[in-house]
């Protein structure tokens, strides 16, 4: 796929055609916004749009309700995943105004020259600068069939969440399900309802949980040293996904992957902020962008890894769980990590914290990470503690308490 949008390389437009299978649109009298200018990515990056399709095989009508761009630098190596909200209104270029998820959509029933995911491809660069070099689609069925491939997967869930099963039970009825915070082992279909789940919470919320899926599958595909066994793994999942790669690309992507630390894991969203509620000429509920807002949040997740990320890997905070509540060292261990810092779980030396400390062991002011761990924890001045030991072999310690806000959404 190409990466730049040039009148070489973009596909001639296809007008306005009388849509096949699919219910013709009314006509938008949205004025066409112009084309925004290309973000600036980290030299050597590669960026590829991971899409999650909720199509079946004799529908004529769906759309791709997950869009994550997973960016890679493979020199440090890091990863940068930017979540893209499904109901962004935007240009399909070619074609009309529409919520994103309909692009894929719109370039397979067109027989749009590269099919749905260059529309997409297009699509991103025009409305958001976004250059994609490839991509990977998967539906539900691929999702669940990869993530009970691996045995299941582990994921930290810092929020309470509750919905309906989407599968009925013998008397019809769709039973509603529960997730406590905790790490939650699951299987295919608890990945796939908890990537999808959205009455408890928001889309905004479900595209952080996605991304959360991502990061699962990674570490346990990690965890089981796959990497050897990919060509074999390949056609295994052959019927799961489509991808413009080949297996030469996705075993030098893969070694890239086994090597990642999970410090140089970043997660960015296009969330509320970024983002205007608008109802469109014939009645439907999108977001428009803020681009004021939207593209220093691009901007940052495309470019270099900051240096003040890169020196946050250096700082080692000691995780202990205080409080009486299982889990709540990993959650805060996951969210450090998801930070830049390095975190190591120990047993506390009590259970009975009722709130959350912080001991500083560098006694520094210059540089110091404490201000910053007191925003992500809100912990109040009351309860750092400066005890200068430079034998210890970490430089911060973490004491969870009964307070502890797990969520942070």
């Amino acid at each position: 796929m190409t990466a730049t949008l040039t009148p070489e390389n973009t596909p001639e437009p296809l007008g306005n055609p009388q849509l096949v299978g699919v219910s013709t649109p009314v006509t938008d009298t949205t004025a066409i916004p112009t084309s925004v200018p290309p973000i600036q990515v980290a030299p050597g990056a590669i960026n590829i749009a991971v899409l999650g399709s909720d199509r079946r095989e004799d529908w004529e009508d769906w759309h791709t309700d997950v869009v994550q761009i997973v960016s890679i630098q493979p020199d440090l190596p890091s990863v940068t995943i930017l979540s893209v909200p499904r109901d962004l209104y935007l240009y399909i270029p070619g074609f009309w105004m529409s919520r994103i998820n309909f692009a894929d959509m719109y370039g397979e029933v067109y027989k749009y020259e590269g099919g749905g995911p260059a529309l997409l491809q297009q699509t991103l660069l025009y409305n958001l600068g976004i250059p994609i070099h490839h991509y990977v689609r998967t539906d539900f069925d691929g999702l669940t069939g990869i993530v009970n491939a691996i045995g299941g997967i582990d994921v930290p869930v810092p929020c309470r969440l509750q919905d309906h099963w989407y599968y009925p039970d013998e008397n019809g009825e769709y039973p509603i399900k529960v997730l406590e915070p905790g790490v939650r082992h699951m299987d295919g279909d608890w990945a796939l309802w908890y990537a999808r789940s959205r009455l408890t919470s928001s889309v905004f919320d479900r595209e952080r949980r996605q991304q959360q899926v991502l990061e699962a599958i990674w570490r346990k595909a990690r965890s089981l040293e796959l990497l050897p066994r990919i060509p074999e793994l390949w056609s295994q999942f052959d019927s799961m996904i489509s991808t413009d790669m080949d297996l030469t690309t996705v075993l030098e992507l893969a070694q890239i992957f086994f090597r990642l630390d999970s410090q140089n894991v970043r997660f960015r969203n296009i969330g509320r902020q970024q983002v205007i509620p608008w109802t469109t000429p014939h009645g439907g509920s999108v977001f428009l962008p803020n681009w004021p807002e939207m593209e220093p949040v691009i901007s940052e997740a495309l470019a270099p890894v900051p240096e003040g990320r890169l020196w946050r890997q250096l700082q080692i905070v000691e995780v202990w769980n205080g409080s009486q509540a299982a889990d709540w060292d990993q959650l805060a261990a996951d969210r450090l990590l998801h930070e830049g810092f390095t975190a190591v779980i120990s047993p506390a030396d009590r259970q009975d914290y009722a709130q959350t400390r912080l001991i500083d062991f560098t006694g520094a002011t210059k540089g110091s990470s404490i201000p910053y761990l007191q925003r992500m924890f809100n912990v109040s001045s009351e309860n750092v503690i400066v005890a200068p030991d430079p034998n210890m072999a970490v430089q911060y310690r973490l004491i969870i308490g009964a307070d502890y806000q797990t969520c942070p959404y």
